[in-house]
């Protein structure tokens, strides 16, 4: 059956046959320890061209000849390949898998600290940092009043928006120049 797969040459109806039928017979058992079906399922692949083999397509061609150790190993260990690398790939992949997990979000209050720590160690307003954290813990505080929002999505308004310009002048006025 197997010769027929990938188009080459029947065994021999002869004694000489029956040793090459039983040579490859012995050689997938103590190798690969496949059933039937799998070795049919990896010669029909091999037959459509669907397997690779150290990045390359197998091609189970014989040219006419007997299949040989040679070709069926080649099929054999690029369909383990395969078998291998699907079972590598999560099954049912779902992306709210990723959701799951609970998101520990950074207070206003640690905004607030890492804002303290990074003027201390920079020595001076840093370009990026927790703003709009910042911002929130000074007015849950009091230490300034609520200022207009803007429409912007978050990252822009933390970056230029009427809260962080707040906040700088808040630092700038109390923080900086007091430790100056």
């Amino acid at each position: 059956m197997l010769p027929k797969i990938i188009g080459c040459e029947e065994f021999p109806k002869s004694e000489h046959g029956k040793l090459l039928i039983e040579d490859i017979e012995n050689f997938i058992n103590a190798q690969y320890h496949y059933n039937g079906k799998d070795v049919i399922d990896a010669f029909e692949a091999a037959a459509t061209f669907t397997l690779f083999l150290d990045g390359k397509r197998v091609d189970p061609s014989t040219f006419g000849k007997y299949l040989s150790r040679s070709t069926v190993g080649k099929v054999l260990t690029a369909y383990k390949e395969s078998k291998q690398h699907n079972k590598a790939r999560p099954a049912g992949y779902n992306p709210n898998q990723l959701n799951e997990a609970p998101k520990k979000l950074i207070t206003p209050e640690e905004s607030w600290e890492l804002m303290l720590r990074f003027i201390k160690e920079d020595g001076g307003l840093p370009f990026c940092a927790p703003y709009i954290g910042c911002y929130n813990y000074l007015v849950e505080n009091k230490f300034i009043d609520p200022v207009r929002k803007t429409k912007a999505t978050g990252f822009s308004a933390n970056m230029v928006g009427p809260q962080r310009q707040a906040v700088e002048k808040y630092l700038e006025k109390n923080i900086i120049n007091n430790s100056n």
